[in-house]
């Protein structure tokens, strides 16, 4: 399974709530997607960054994702909200017994 971290640090509050409001589509659309595990978005209530945590069956699923029209809008709707690029990492992750 692959794991994906994202974190966006928003410009200010009305951008952070222009983030999450363009955020609904890609998280409902990818969530669609054959491959997808689970697609969320949280707030951090201190700093206001905003962190997506996804996850995919595979890293060839991940990539066609990235490939997608609900996800390249996503990318050109915050262009200009955010204060810099996403921090992107991207993990692979093996279940394992407690």
């Amino acid at each position: 399974m692959i794991i994906v971290l994202a974190k966006a640090i928003p410009k200010d509050e009305e951008a952070c709530e222009k983030i999450v409001e363009f955020a609904q589509d890609l998280i409902e659309n990818s969530r669609k997607e054959d491959g997808n595990v689970d697609y969320n978005l949280y707030a951090n209530t201190g700093d206001g960054t905003l962190l997506f945590v996804e996850q995919w069956e595979s890293k060839e699923i991940l990539g066609a994702h990235l490939q997608t029209d609900h996800f390249l809008k996503f990318g050109e709707n915050i262009a200009g909200l955010v204060d810099g690029d996403l921090i992107i990492d991207v993990f692979n992750a093996e279940p394992t017994d407690l």
